[in-house]
């Protein structure tokens, strides 16, 4: 009897995990890079502040990506804004209490932090990580106002217009391991409550924010010809981590200088 019901659940395991793959509503299979040897650490949030307040859809939202530089960039460890327990907050709110400790501190451009969150459009580029080959994600995107996420240059979630706290839910099998390029989108033009989600659960486990490990940074995997580098400014406020850098470069420039005044 013991091995008859053994037998029942790991035929169930196999027909469950076979419905899941044959009815996943997207399917990807050739990766943009290869799954590095190291987890993920978010995607690179972008954001566009004091932006046109018609700005009620997402292609409106994606010219605005598209015709200049991000006002700030940062690393997002999830999608989950505002950080924490709560959907949603008022769009009276500020950068600097919808940002979790992480964003703050990789901010390249602080003087967002005391700005509104209305007329806002954000987005959270870099790659998903797939460790094995026949994993299915179910992807969830609430947002309030309008939303989109794309992998590999396809929409997969349309959460688009001006809307409350809401969004679709989609499944996604990946048959190959590897980073799928991802952009989630954003938009905010209504002086109500603003609020995104970006979920993922898989094979069957219900979707959380908690991805850190599977989301890779734009401007750490992508090859320079990736088109996404063009909304960052390439003489914006460095990064902190970058400073040391930067000194020890004009340490090493002025060592070199007084070694030729001395000859």
């Amino acid at each position: 009897m013991i091995r008859k019901l053994t037998l029942l659940a790991f035929a169930s395991a196999t027909l469950l995990t076979g419905v899941n793959a044959s009815a996943a509503v997207y399917s990807f299979g050739t990766p943009t890079h290869a799954l590095p040897a190291v987890s993920g650490n978010g995607l690179t949030g972008q954001l566009w502040t004091n932006v046109n307040p018609n700005t009620d859809t997402l292609s409106q939202a994606q010219a605005i990506i598209s015709g200049g530089f991000a006002t700030a960039n940062f690393r997002a460890t999830t999608i989950d804004f505002p950080s924490g327990p709560a959907g949603t907050t008022f769009t009276s709110a500020t950068y600097s209490s919808v940002l979790d400790a992480v964003a703050q501190s990789t901010l390249d451009n602080a003087s967002v932090l005391p700005d509104d969150v209305l007329n806002t459009v954000m987005r959270f580029a870099g790659f998903f990580g797939v460790q094995n080959a026949g994993e299915v994600w179910t992807f969830r995107l609430p947002s309030d106002d309008g939303s989109a996420v794309d992998i590999q240059g396809t929409r997969i979630l349309d959460n688009d217009g001006i809307h409350s706290f809401g969004g679709p839910t989609t499944t996604v099998e990946f048959t190959a391991p590897g980073l799928y390029a991802i952009n989630v989108l954003f938009f905010e033009s209504q002086a109500t409550e603003w609020g995104l989600e970006f979920q993922g659960g898989l094979n069957g486990a219900n979707p959380t924010t908690a991805l850190t490990p599977r989301l890779y940074t734009l401007v750490d995997f992508a090859t320079p010809d990736d088109e996404r580098l063009d909304s960052i400014q390439p003489n914006g406020v460095p990064s902190p981590g970058s400073l040391s850098l930067i000194g020890a470069g004009l340490l090493a420039a002025l060592g070199c200088l007084k070694r030729r005044t001395r000859r």
